[in-house]
């Protein structure tokens, strides 16, 4: 949000630079964000010129000479722009004078003819994007040959100032003048409002009924008659323009001019149009259409709160108002909507939407409900100042339920408990008043407060405890040691899960990733089994492809790798400790999987790797997948588990022929294959990308192994290779025959390795292991692990019928 320095010391008399104020607040908790100099950079010597005659055209393109009087000289100034005209007092660069850009203006020739300066348009003073409108006109009574930077206010900074969401009181310029107010003891000035009203009473003159007092807690209307809707005066429109407002009329800028001063949204409806001279605040219809400012239809429902009039609606409530009674050239009457809504609901209306408006982002924080009536009493008395007419006597005010002020004790020694250190009464007093609080002094160092409507943020005692400090500073707390015994605590078993999954996958070279978890309904039918239930949807997304809660653990990680492909990232390792969320009674079932995600090459192209076709690396393949996953599986302390093919059922997303599960004590602990073919489509991914999935809580509920201490080695260890050929039908597995050649071989095996797969054209296939052999208490002879190796070699040709090629 932007406030101009200068209209913030309008209300507070500060000492203090822009750099320093920026500091007090960003010391008191409101975060200042960068501050900007009004004065485009460059900018120097235009001042205020008038328009004293058009001597003639210059040919085409409407371009005539100008007489331009600067009050002491006179220049000849050859000019296209529309709203030239007679007496108008505009922006004039002469010779001499330089633009944003060091652009220096000189005599230059224009169609023959000599032009001594230049009449400038916003865009071209560097003021704005408004160029097509013509040049910058200012006031009538503007000073000839004053300096336009100092006659526009320019010569000042603009504050960016971002607000937390419990400090909507903030979000204007009289509420951070009195935050000022408050840090530096400087006197705090309401702005002065004076309504001049006529003896028309304006009960007559409009009528208001809530239908929805759940949704509207108080709706107030004024009436302004015998306006004429023009163009703002230069101050108006010049803040305005300052803070990133487009200029409309002066109606519409003095609505947004009091909501950026005082915070609270306004509206101005055509009362001409307004059916009955009613407002109705109701609920709008299922169904019901309605045209915005913005020239939109929009559907709305039934959640939605609208202000109509008894025959449509005319706006929507706290969001935007309508066409149909938009303010306009013809306009003469206006009524002034100054209401408060209930924040979810405008919070609900604007996302639903997908509208983003000023006055919803205040009225989705909480307004001011007493304070609307400044807001109303202020844009009257502009409104008549800036466009004529007179204001109705008195104010259409409908507020159902009263709100109670709110009332807390604060105790100087809960300040102490809680700081370690407490200021004296009378200066807790002094803050808290100073910070607009009524505060009272009660027996026993206790103040009892009464709480503003504007600071709906505070309704317990430790709530003016932090006021207090931070006004008073937060290095006036002492610098204690903590006291107490310490005691040591062991992290949640989820988290020692989660830290060792990542110790192990970052060690491997992989990467993890944390995505959004949201799913889009265009990727149900690929990512979802037919028996799973309907996923979890939002009442409020954010956005359509983001409107469910995730339902498949493989979305994000394939989203990362969509995301590096398409950013010509070919290689790609990552994983994802990822939430689903499952349908349950009450609260959704929200188990933990653990997603790994692989594509590209094994290695990186190097001299000393090992290459495939076309001199690249080797392809990762589904092993690299299931690798990783045993590499997890380990680091968890997971038995070695059996792996087995998967046909049908498992988590959805895999291509059927290339789908295998990992299984330890009866237990699915992992599954892994090759991304099929059509969910890869939906991710515009073209490369073959690998997967594994674990269920991280199976896993936990897993009894793991005791751990126990082996002494390093004494003895050495000795090696022996077994090989065997295996049948084209495949009737055996290698993890079959490898879990037997473990059984066999007994105690004397430390490690056990496939290092060797080869597939002859007919189907058959050879598979060769290493048994790596060792004893505690000697070495090993050859005869021993010859007898291991004969032993182990033939017992499994016998049971699987294979043949061993040692003989």
């Amino acid at each position: 949000m932007k406030i101009p320095y200068k209209w913030v010391r309008e209300f507070v008399d500060l000492d203090l630079t822009p750099p320093q104020a920026a500091d007090r607040l960003m010391n008191a908790g409101i975060e200042v964000t960068g501050i900007t100099p009004l004065k485009p950079a460059d900018l120097s010597g235009v001042v205020v010129g008038e328009i004293e005659a058009i001597e003639r055209e210059l040919g085409a393109h409407r371009v005539v000479l100008c007489r331009v009087s600067t009050g002491r000289e006179r220049f000849a100034v050859a000019c296209g722009a529309p709203n030239v005209a007679v007496g108008v007092r505009a922006a004039f660069a002469p010779p001499g004078a330089v633009l944003p850009g060091g652009r220096r203006i000189t005599v230059a020739k224009i169609r023959n003819v000599e032009s001594q300066g230049m009449l400038c348009s916003e865009r071209e003073l560097g003021l704005g994007e408004e160029h097509d409108a013509g040049i910058l006109t200012v006031d009538a009574d503007a000073p000839l040959g004053v300096d336009l930077v100092g006659h526009l206010g320019l010569d000042d900074h603009v504050l960016d100032v971002e607000i937390t969401p419990n400090r909507p009181d903030c979000l204007s310029v009289v509420g951070v003048a009195r935050e000022l107010a408050g840090l530096t003891g400087a006197p705090f000035r309401f702005p002065t409002i004076a309504v001049k009203e006529s003896d028309e009473p304006v009960t007559g003159l409009a009528q208001v009924r809530i239908d929805a007092p759940d949704l509207c807690h108080r709706f107030t209307a004024r009436v302004i008659s015998g306006i004429r809707v023009a163009s703002s005066p230069t101050w108006l429109a010049t803040r305005l323009r300052i803070v990133g407002l487009r200029p409309i009329s002066n109606v519409v800028d003095v609505t947004n001019y009091v909501m950026w001063e005082l915070g609270h949204p306004l509206h101005a409806f055509d009362h001409a149009v307004v059916a009955q001279a009613t407002i109705v605040v109701r609920r709008a219809r299922a169904g019901e259409r309605f045209t915005t400012l913005d020239g939109q239809e929009r559907t709305l429902d039934g959640s939605m709160l609208v202000i109509a009039d008894p025959e449509r609606a005319i706006g929507i409530a706290g969001v935007m108002g309508g066409a149909n009674t938009e303010v306009t050239g013809t306009t003469t009457r206006v009524l002034l909507e100054s209401a408060y809504f209930l924040p979810a609901s405008i919070r609900r209306t604007a996302r639903a939407l997908g509208l983003v408006t000023d006055a919803a982002y205040r009225f989705e924080r909480g307004a001011d409900i007493e304070g609307l009536v400044d807001a109303s009493d202020r844009a009257a008395q502009l409104i008549a100042e800036t466009a004529g007419g007179t204001v109705a006597r008195g104010m259409v005010d409908a507020y159902p339920t009263p709100k109670r002020r709110v009332r807390v004790g604060l105790r100087m020694e809960r300040v102490k408990r809680v700081l370690g250190i407490a200021p004296a009464p009378a200066e807790a007093r002094r803050i808290l008043t100073g910070l607009g609080l009524a505060v009272t002094e009660q027996p026993g160092d206790r103040l009892e407060v009464e709480v503003p409507s504007f600071r709906r943020d505070l309704a317990i005692e430790d709530d003016l405890v932090e006021e207090v400090i931070r006004v008073w500073g937060y290095d006036k707390i002492p610098s204690t040691l903590p006291g107490g015994a310490l005691r040591l605590v062991q992290l949640p078993a989820t988290l020692r899960q989660a830290e060792a999954v990542r110790r192990a996958l970052i060690g491997a070279g992989l990467s993890e990733v944390v995505t959004p978890s949201f799913s889009d309904p265009a990727y149900d039918e690929v990512l979802r089994s037919p028996a799973a239930p309907r996923p979890i949807a939002l009442r409020n997304p954010l956005s359509r492809d983001a409107s469910l809660l995730r339902y498949n653990p493989l979305e994000g990680v394939l989203a990362v790798v969509a995301t590096n492909l398409r950013k010509q990232q070919p290689n790609v390792r990552v994983f994802e400790l990822a939430k689903v969320f499952e349908p349950a009674p009450g609260l959704p079932r929200e188990p933990r999987w653990l997603a790994i995600a692989v594509t590209g090459a094994r290695v990186p192209l190097a001299w000393w790797a090992k290459t495939g076709t076309e001199a690249r690396p080797e392809p990762v393949d589904v092993f690299d997948a299931k690798g990783l996953a045993e590499h997890v599986l380990e680091a968890l302390g997971v038995p070695a588990p059996e792996s087995r093919a998967i046909l049908g059922g498992g988590v959805k997303g895999f291509e059927p022929d290339c789908h295998g599960v990992l299984v330890a004590e009866r237990v699915t602990v992992a599954e892994f294959g090759e991304v099929a073919s059509d969910v890869r489509a939906l991710y515009d991914i073209g490369a073959p990308v690998f997967a594994a999935l674990l269920p991280l809580d199976e896993i936990l509920r897993l009894t793991p192994p005791p751990v126990r201490y082996r002494p390093l080695p004494r003895y050495p260890a000795v090696q022996r290779d077994v090989a065997f050929l295996v049948g084209a039908l495949r009737t055996v597995t290698a993890a079959e025959i490898e879990a037997f050649i473990r059984a066999e071989a007994g105690p004397l095996l430390r490690q056990l390795t496939l290092f060797d797969v080869f597939t002859f054209e007919d189907g058959r296939r050879n598979l060769a292991w290493r048994l790596t052999l060792q004893a505690e208490d000697r070495t090993l002879t050859d005869d021993e692990a010859n007898q291991v190796q004969e032993r182990v070699a033939r017992r499994a040709a016998e049971r699987f019928n294979i043949t061993w090629r040692g003989v």
